[in-house]
């Protein structure tokens, strides 16, 4: 079965209320906003809290979703949602945080190569603090390709825009990573 077939059907037995199901569709909202709203918001915290929203007005207008083989789309355009609001009330705030490169990182995957740990872990930091000094919606497009491995098609739709402005996101946020002094000295022949 692929995995659109997968997903309306699950989407078909909790919208008749199975149990096992709204868990399962839960989760999978939840997964997925965590991971593009932690990309956007830099803040383990608030990307929680966001997946949360989101996967609770998932399964409260989840009647409102017009092809259950877009759930996931239709996922990432709340999250996109949800964390751009978030944004906003945060800009207006101007709370202090402590950003995602300074916190633990418990059960970080092991890396390879023969690395150094701490070139890795500047690499990281360098990657983080050069993302944050790009535009949301930059940061968004960046995430939504290379966290979650969207084409530029579903891009669009999680953005609700057209393909030429995905286009354009993300070559402007690349080309904004690759004028980065910081990352700069990380990339071949780049001096540290």
């Amino acid at each position: 079965m692929d995995t659109d077939t997968a997903i309306s059907d699950v989407v078909a037995s909790t919208l008749r209320g199975e149990p096992a199901a709204v868990e399962e569709l839960a989760r999978r909202a939840c997964r997925l906003a965590l991971r593009t709203s932690g990309a956007i918001v830099q803040s383990r915290e608030e990307a929680a809290d966001i997946a949360q929203d989101v996967a609770v007005e998932v399964l409260r207008s989840l009647r409102r979703l017009r092809d259950p083989a877009c759930f996931d789309a239709w996922v990432h355009r709340i999250t996109v949602r949800q964390a751009s609001a978030h944004l906003r009330r945060r800009g207006r705030a101007r709370a202090k945080e402590t950003p995602l490169a300074l916190l633990a990182e418990p059960d970080e995957p092991p890396h390879g190569g023969g690395l150094d740990r701490d070139d890795v872990l500047a690499t990281r930091d360098a990657l983080v603090a050069a993302l944050a000094e790009l535009p949301s919606r930059q940061r968004l497009a960046l995430a939504l390709r290379y966290v979650h491995d969207l084409s530029d098609e579903q891009i669009a739709d999680a953005l609700d825009c057209r393909l030429g402005t995905v286009h354009a996101l993300l070559s402007r946020g690349r080309a904004g990573l690759r004028c980065d002094p910081q990352l700069a000295q990380f990339a071949p022949g780049g001096t540290r």
